[in-house]
């Protein structure tokens, strides 16, 4: 698209329908090609136009707070049930927190970008059909499956909200890493919001202590579980509508950590070199790595905005496939380690569980890391990565419905 914003310039109608196709890949695009173009008239115009800013905060559209409100009010119902009801807590939101947090999103999205309703019919569907599948699950405390069952359904739920945010467009890569960059957005503000609920927390329980009145158990059943349950919903629409400030707090956090991580993988791969000691006893290791090369994935993602706006900057791109490439070697460890723990001691749900997202991420990252030595070479643009990306999408998306919905059967509830 840079090319042929450069060739269109003089075509306003053109300008104006790329835009309208592709809001972030003409931004990105455009930040890409106006240093050729800076002196043109119309390229100042659109410049002053894709970096306003506003001054204020923005608290949405008319109603929208109405909307927001009635949609919180519903999820902190469904969050405080198992105080009205004989249900165990740690049982309920084990098979449930999906169901509290991601429905709400959908609603809110649909309404939000003006989509039709029936594009929730399919979403909502799947939704009460997952919440009747987990509840019906039978809570056996030494079934693996099961556990990866609810461990899983929660992802699996994330999924079909995506589906949802991007309106069904599957085939627009654009779209798909949008929707990535609103979650770690999500995330970071989520972040905060805890933060600050739990000084708010820890303040409001001693001053109470002060007065010798023990409020721990009401405030956790009943305000703590609310406000959990409702942040990510707020957050969302906080990050709808105030998008110029908190859009610019993930790439920063990206250009923070990514050499730092980068260093650290670095020197614990020399310190495994060393010692000689490999994790392949420790299950735990094992979860703690794929959640490492996830984290990594995000870095990457994140720090693709600020690569695109500095093509001239090789230092971030060469860092970037630097982290891919050490991420590859830590994930081949981890393989190997699952691979070895299966050799000795045979399949079971956890260990299938871990070695099917580890070739998932594994051969993602090989494509990934191929794409950036391409962009450090010069020979392709950062959207090769992105659609690197999110082509994995669907396949994390079909492995998560697998393991939710198959294990339980595979293996028998056990």
């Amino acid at each position: 698209m840079k090319n042929s914003i450069i060739e269109q310039i003089h075509n306003p109608e053109f300008l104006e329908a790329a835009y309208r196709k592709d809001a972030t890949s003409f931004k990105q695009s455009f930040a890409e090609a106006y240093p050729s173009i800076k002196n043109e008239v119309l390229a100042k115009a659109w410049y002053e136009r894709l970096n306003y800013t506003q001054s204020e905060i923005s608290w949405g559209i008319k109603n929208e707070w109405k909307v927001v409100t009635i949609l919180a009010a519903l999820v902190a119902v469904v969050a405080i049930l198992p105080n009205f009801f004989k249900i165990e807590q740690d049982i309920f939101y084990a098979k449930n927190v999906g169901f509290i947090v991601f429905p709400a999103l959908m609603v809110y999205f649909v309404w939000k970008q003006h989509q039709p309703l029936n594009k929730l019919i399919a979403p909502l569907i799947i939704s009460l059909v997952s919440a009747l599948y987990i509840n019906l699950l039978p809570t056996l405390t030494n079934s693996d499956s099961v556990s990866q069952a609810f461990f899983h359904l929660p992802i699996f739920l994330w999924a079909i909200f995506g589906y949802t945010f991007i309106g069904g467009d599957v085939s627009t890569t654009n779209k798909k890493i949008n929707f990535l960059r609103f979650n770690g957005d999500l995330l970071v503000l989520c972040g905060l919001m805890l933060i600050a609920g739990g000084l708010f927390t820890a303040i409001t329980i001693n001053l109470f202590e002060v007065l010798k009145v023990n409020i721990i158990t009401i405030y956790f059943n009943y305000f703590v579980a609310i406000g959990l349950s409702i942040i990510p919903l707020f957050a969302a629409y906080l990050i709808e509508n105030n998008g110029h400030l908190v859009h610019k707090v993930s790439p920063v956090i990206a250009r923070i950590f990514t050499p730092l991580v980068t260093i650290t993988l670095f020197i614990y791969l020399v310190t495994i070199f060393f010692t000689g000691t490999y994790p392949t006893a420790n299950r735990d290791y094992l979860l703690l790595f794929n959640v490492l090369l996830i984290a990594v994935m995000a870095l990457i993602i994140f720090s693709l905005s600020e690569v695109a706006k500095n093509t001239q900057q090789k230092s971030n791109q060469i860092i970037l496939w630097v982290l891919s490439v050490l991420a590859i070697i830590v994930n081949g460890i981890a393989l190997g380690s699952i691979l070895y723990r299966i050799n000795d001691f045979g399949f079971t749900p956890n260990r299938l569980a871990v070695l099917g997202g580890d070739i998932l991420i594994l051969v993602n990252l090989l494509l990934v890391s191929f794409n950036l030595f391409k962009v450090v070479t010069g020979r392709v643009e950062v959207e090769k990565v992105e659609s690197s990306i999110a082509l994995f999408l669907p396949l994390y998306f079909v492995w998560t419905a697998f393991v939710t919905f198959g294990f339980p059967i595979l293996f028998q509830y056990k």
